[in-house]
């Protein structure tokens, strides 16, 4: 009989990155995937902890799960394992890997269930349109209200030669956009090699489509990164700068390493290099000491700037951060309002940037197909797409088309002659 497993996969892109990696090496020892919430032997949650919400709901489903199939052997894994009670965890998990021991995920659990171990798959598999390449882990900025680095341990990096082998693999398997993704990504380094020399090492594969970079620290490599979009059309317009707050007060009360002069100049810069870059930000409102002129001057950041991706936060206790412990903590009712007022500021930004598109050529990735036979996906400046006449063989493909109108931040439009 054959083994089957599922997965349940929470938090960002490294989170999946992985998973792809457990999926992989579990298909290499005989086992067979199956959609997670069928019956499954073996069923593994990569757990997220960065909020206490994120960490509670995953608890939450492992409970259901438990109660749904009791005879399954349920791996809980990811950053949870370092910051849960393992009292929560009694009764309904079989096996806790630490982020220390993921690599050797796959073995202990066969070793468990009695079957033969195996050489860890040198090529991970990906499973979803977009390949998601790891190229690093851990960090130790150790920002006042992230448990990460005490979850997900110091930096480390693969070796460049190993990052691209994978990334050659991937692209021979047919995929055309590659996500690189890390813990901290502008931290790479492979000896003296940095996170712009894996970049132009990726560039140069034959047959790459198109690279797209996750979140970037600001203060780090965000000035190369740009000369490195202009020089080069391979790498995606889309430069992610997770912001947090527009006052320096409160940035420094988040042991942030920047002030908003600098995220200023670098947005100065790279627009007047990109005038059509595609920028992105995570903003958390009501952290404790934000004051109404704080929270003005976050309002301000992000009104002046032609966001096209705002992510906001209402701040979030997480035990175990320093945070936890400031004065000057923000109401609920107040963080609420202002998370709402900032992401309609946001709604209205990705509207107007995606509106710039109507009428000029896009290149999209053509991930799936909606019930209609419309096309769905995503273009280089992460904008999604919806597309009539793309054939269903183009799937996985990057396809041009000519947007007639944007919707809530959606590009509409058409693949060849338009019918009215």
């Amino acid at each position: 009989m054959t083994m089957t497993v599922s997965f349940k996969t929470f938090g960002c892109r490294l989170n999946q990155a992985e998973a792809a990696q457990f999926a992989t090496a579990f298909e290499a020892a005989g086992f067979r995937q199956v959609p997670f919430g069928s019956d499954a032997h073996v069923m593994v949650f990569h757990s997220c902890t960065v909020t206490w919400k994120a960490e509670n709901e995953c608890l939450k489903v492992i409970r259901k799960t438990r109660l749904a199939h009791p005879s399954a052997w349920i791996v809980l894994t990811g950053c949870a394992v370092a910051t849960c009670d393992p009292a929560q965890l009694q009764g309904l998990v079989d096996e806790r890997v630490p982020v220390d021991a993921k690599d050797d995920l796959v073995n202990r659990v066969l070793k468990r269930l009695g079957v033969p171990a195996i050489e860890r798959p040198r090529i991970v598999k990906p499973t979803t349109q977009r390949a998601i390449l790891k190229i690093q882990d851990g960090c130790d900025f150790f920002c006042a209200y992230c448990i990460v680095p005490h979850a997900r341990g110091a930096p480390w990096s693969r070796p460049l030669d190993a990052c691209v082998e994978e990334a050659r693999a991937m692209i021979d398997a047919g995929f055309q956009e590659l996500v690189v993704t890390g813990c901290n990504t502008a931290c790479y380094r492979d000896g003296t090699n940095t996170l712009l020399d894996l970049l132009q090492a990726l560039l140069a594969l034959p047959g790459l489509g198109r690279i797209r970079l996750g979140s970037i620290e600001p203060g780090t490599v965000e000035r190369e990164l740009i000369g490195l979009m202009v020089s080069d059309t391979h790498l995606c317009r889309f430069l992610h700068l997770p912001v947090q707050s527009g006052s320096d007060a409160v940035l420094a009360g988040m042991r942030r390493r920047y002030r908003i002069r600098h995220i200023r100049a670098t947005l100065d810069d790279a627009l007047s290099r990109i005038p059509d870059l595609s920028l992105g930000t995570d903003v958390i409102a009501g952290f404790p000491g934000e004051t109404e002129d704080a929270f003005q001057q976050t309002v301000d950041l992000v009104t002046a700037y032609p966001w096209s991706n705002v992510h906001v936060f209402p701040y979030s206790e997480r035990p175990g951060t320093p945070a936890v412990t400031f004065d000057g903590k923000v109401p609920g009712r107040v963080r609420k309002m202002r998370s709402q007022e900032l992401m309609r500021i946001g709604a209205q930004k990705k509207e107007q940037y995606a509106s710039r598109f109507v009428g000029r050529p896009v290149t999209f990735l053509v991930e799936h197909f909606a019930n209609d036979g419309t096309a769905c996906g995503w273009s280089a400046e992460y904008l999604a797409c919806r597309v009539t006449g793309v054939l269903r063989q183009q799937r996985r493909t990057l396809v041009c088309f000519h947007p007639e109108r944007a919707e809530d931040g959606v590009l509409h439009g058409y693949v060849g002659i338009h019918q009215t």
